[in-house]
């Protein structure tokens, strides 16, 4: 009787088990995000100063799943007091090319940017942000939802230093590098390291000692090209060699004497 008991108790709860429904799998709707590692992206034209304009494309990630076919990308920009820049005059958003094709998980919004003559004085901001649309009706990564983009041409680079600090955080503000930085001779620094090869030049420099060598050599190269091409600002050539003077030279330089030169430079 006790066996027949425990084989009554087994069934029952096979039974039971058997009876369970199974679980309910969580699905969510799929969403995008900006893959950008962060959410403000700096353009500068000075690193490629023969552009007169450029396609940036910022990448785009989805949250969920592939699909067999197009699925259109939604994006708007934002509006701000801060927010200055014009569309049509700096930049124009390539809606219609937004697109995450079939059964990929990535795509990018194509963004044309343009080197207007205010960048020369001004910096511009614009902020995209990404929408719902029948295609992903999900949102992605909440703090990935827009992105801003600060785009400028002669500013002054971040990572240049305190001017004509001997003790400067900074290689290229030290005075036996290339001081204090103006858009004169900036403009000049950018024509000296273009590189046809690339069509970029150098915009950035280091921060901390130890200095990469590279750096010191660029030095050597916007000298010898200051020489070659105006020679008097060295004294070499003659009386009527030519010469390049910086109107944006510090109030201390005495007219005349604001002659650009590096490694050492005068100011």
């Amino acid at each position: 009787m006790k066996k027949l008991f425990h084989i009554l108790s087994f069934f029952a709860i096979l039974s039971i088990v058997g009876c369970e429904e199974k679980p309910t799998l969580f699905t969510e709707t799929d969403g995008l995000y900006f893959g950008t590692a962060d959410t403000v992206l700096n353009y500068s034209f000075a690193k490629y100063p023969y552009k007169t304009f450029d396609t940036l494309q910022i990448p785009v990630n989805v949250l969920g799943n592939s699909f067999s076919a197009d699925r259109p990308i939604s994006v708007e920009v934002q509006t701000a007091s801060w927010l200055n820049a014009v569309d049509g005059v700096h930049y124009k958003v390539l809606s219609s090319d937004a697109v995450v094709r079939a059964n990929a998980y990535k795509a990018t919004i194509p963004v044309v940017v343009y080197r207007t003559p205010d960048l020369e004085a001004n910096m511009v901001k614009i902020k995209l942000k990404l929408k719902t649309n029948e295609a992903f009706q999900g949102e992605g990564i909440t703090t990935k939802q827009a992105v801003t983009i600060n785009l400028a041409y002669m500013m002054k680079p971040t990572t240049w230093g305190i001017d004509m600090s001997v003790s400067s955080v900074g290689f290229a503000a030290r005075p036996t590098n290339f001081g204090t930085w103006t858009k004169a001779k900036y403009k000049l620094m950018l024509e000296a390291l273009y590189d046809p090869a690339t069509g970029a030049t150098v915009t950035e420099f280091p921060i901390t000692a130890p200095y990469p060598v590279i750096y010191n050599q660029y030095v050597a190269v916007v000298r010898n090209y200051i020489k070659t091409k105006y020679p008097g600002n060295y004294g070499l050539g003659g009386p009527n060699a030519a010469t390049l003077t910086d109107p944006d030279a510090p109030d201390q330089i005495t007219p005349g004497k604001n002659l650009i030169q590096v490694g050492p430079a005068n100011y």
